[in-house]
């Protein structure tokens, strides 16, 4: 059976006026909406600006995508979590139920369905092998990853047994530093002096985060623990009285964000443990950041790619290396 046939007709210029597109008029097959990004990735023509060409992409993206999800396309860098592009088959063991979960949390995460994807895989493996400790994250947003965990962990144990830590300021992102790099400096307005001070992006409450995983999930809230403001203050106390970590999962997305969790975190992830990163490919100061730490480590790591910013490991003991 054929592809649907999907035209674009129209995009706004900058001047807020409409201009026919006649020639992408085609019928956008997989291989023609990759042709038609990677065009508007090469940024070749003239008509259109960078940010006028990132609203036609993300249109495209956005309104063709869906339809062609259920004939098993998708975008190359990550996939959204429309139902249209749920629609496709990925190929994941228990991916009708990995689906259903995600359902329930994507109001509350930015993840794609291949990190949230791997994350409920990582869950389960921790639960099948028996790896013992809690489940943390830092950089929380509005819960929806930390949803996926919980969701993954009670599809073991209906009764769940894993303590659940979230560290968030629950006021956004602090300050990049001149580590981050140059995006970074544009994401924050310029803002580089690595303050913590909040910069308005990313910013959600404390109670988005409970309504998910104390309402609609329904995990047992004596098991939740919420860690409220910035890593800095937040994580180096509450290293000292954590035990064993299962999984940590880096959510911070700037340099010193990243650091100060890997640094007082990482002794306490236990032996099979997973560490999981989601910003690796997207900010540089965080790509900066797990370099420099593995390339500090004596036992050999393989970052694992998940998606183009989403990066993880298996911890694994001097002994066993």
């Amino acid at each position: 059976m054929g592809l649907p046939q999907v035209w674009l007709t129209k995009v706004s210029t900058k001047r807020g006026q409409s201009r026919s597109t006649g020639e992408y008029a085609a019928p956008f097959t997989r291989s023609r909406i990759h042709d038609f990004c990677s065009y508007l990735d090469a940024g070749t023509h003239q008509r259109y600006n960078a940010a006028m060409l990132g609203k036609i992409k993300g249109s495209v993206v956005r309104h063709v995508g869906p339809l062609l999800g259920s004939h098993n396309w998708r975008p190359s860098r990550a996939t959204p979590l429309h139902d249209g592009y749920l629609g496709a088959t990925f190929g994941y063991d228990e991916e009708d139920e990995i689906k259903q979960a995600v359902r329930k949390v994507r109001e509350n995460t930015m993840s794609s369905f291949e990190r949230l994807a791997t994350l409920w895989q990582q869950i389960r493996y921790l639960d099948r092998c028996e790896v013992e400790g809690s489940l943390v994250e830092c950089g929380t947003w509005r819960g929806g990853a930390v949803g996926m965990m919980a969701l993954a962990h009670m599809r073991s144990f209906p009764l769940p047994h894993r303590s659940i830590h979230l560290f968030d300021s629950f006021e956004g992102l602090p300050e990049p530093s001149r580590a981050d790099g140059a995006k970074a400096a544009s994401y924050s307005g310029g803002r580089v002096t690595g303050a913590l001070d909040g910069i308005g992006m990313c910013d959600a409450p404390l109670d988005d985060n409970r309504a998910l995983l104390e309402g609609a999930i329904a995990y047992p809230p004596e098991l939740i623990s919420y860690h409220e403001g910035w890593f800095q203050d937040t994580v180096p106390q509450a290293a000292t009285k954590l035990e064993q970590i299962a999984l940590l999962r880096l959510d911070g997305d700037w340099y010193e964000s990243t650091v100060v969790c890997l640094k007082h975190f990482y002794p306490l992830v236990v032996d099979g443990g997973v560490v999981v990163v989601d910003d690796y490919g997207h900010w540089e100061g965080c790509r900066k950041a797990v370099d420099e730490f593995l390339a500090a480590e004596t036992v050999p790591i393989l970052l694992s790619h998940i998606d183009y910013t989403g990066r993880y490991w298996v911890k694994r003991s001097a002994s066993r290396a």
